[in-house]
Order: C-alpha cells, then sequence, then structure tokens
C-alpha cells in the first residue's frame, strides 16, 4: 500500500486534467487501458463497498501503479499543518494522521502550491477534509520516505 502521485486524465467519465495522490489500499482492480494507461474503481471507504466509487482513468501504466500497491510506507504516521476549520487565515496546528486512513490529497487550486485538501477515512465510519499547509506533492513523500522535500535557490 503506498500513496501515489498519478495524472489523472477521466473521473467519472469526465475529462479531468493534473495530478492527485491516491491510497492504493482504496483502488479496486487495475486494468491497461488505451495501451498505456490505467483505469480503475476508487472506494472512499473500501469496508463498505455500497457507498460507491470513482472511476479513474490516469497516465502511469498499470506495472506502475501495481508496483506502488506492493510498496510499504515507510511513514506510519505524518504529521501535517492543518488549518483549524479549513480557514487559511488562522494559525496551523500540528495533526498526525494515520498514513493508512488518507485517501486522496490534491491542490487547494491550480496555482495555489502551499496548500492542499486531504480526505481521511475516519476509522470506516465518515470521510473527512482537512486544508493543510502543504502541497500534495509533499503528502505522497512524506509517506514514501518519512520526511518532505524542499527546494531553495540563491542569488549573487
Amino acid at each position: 500500500m503506498s500513496l501515489e502521485l498519478v495524472t489523472q486524465e477521466q473521473r467519472n467519465q469526465k475529462s479531468v486534467s493534473g495530478g492527485i495522490v491516491l491510497n492504493t489500499e482504496f483502488m479496486g482492480e487495475v486494468q491497461t487501458t488505451e495501451t498505456t494507461k490505467s483505469k480503475f474503481h476508487f472506494y472512499n471507504k473500501p469496508e463498505d463497498r455500497r457507498g460507491g466509487f470513482d472511476k479513474f482513468v490516469v497516465t502511469e501504466s498499470r506495472a506502475a501503479i501495481l508496483t506502488g500497491m506492493n510498496t510499504a510506507l515507510n511513514a506510519i504516521g505524518l504529521t501535517l499543518n492543518v488549518y483549524p476549520d479549513n480557514d487559511a487565515t488562522k494559525s496551523v496546528v500540528a495533526t498526525v494522521f494515520n498514513a493508512d486512513e488518507i485517501i486522496m490529497a490534491y491542490p487547494n487550486s491550480r496555482t495555489d502550491k502551499t496548500k492542499c485538501w486531504i480526505e481521511v477515512n475516519e476509522k470506516g465510519t465518515r470521510v473527512r477534509k482537512y486544508l493543510v499547509n502543504h502541497y500534495y506533492v509533499d503528502i505522497a513523500a512524506l509517506a514514501e520516505t518519512g520526511t518532505t522535500t524542499t527546494t531553495s535557490t540563491t542569488t549573487s
């Protein structure tokens, strides 16, 4: 199980674009489509399939996604900076989430590279959304390595 960064092409048979981080534990059978792409059902509550699912088509190959499914997370808990009440004007609070309960992470907006939304399956009873002060790509990196990657530049 891993948190995989994928590039969406379709979600529920509607064209979409952009990246999203998905928990491979919540994916149904992964199939190859259009030779190099993958399609699968994604369940927000895998313990209750009656809750419905989303249909994804992504640019990543079936083999790449299966590799992610067979990869163990290095981080069991992720400490993320959460905005109380999902209000970005409030000071963040460091909050620990079980990595295996994170369903997905996606950008706050196309231009905001400082915040993202995460959806968490809280003990199988409900799905809750949190606005966090991390870019969605960092969520996958944090789960994989236990650390986030930051870049900086200097000018002379």
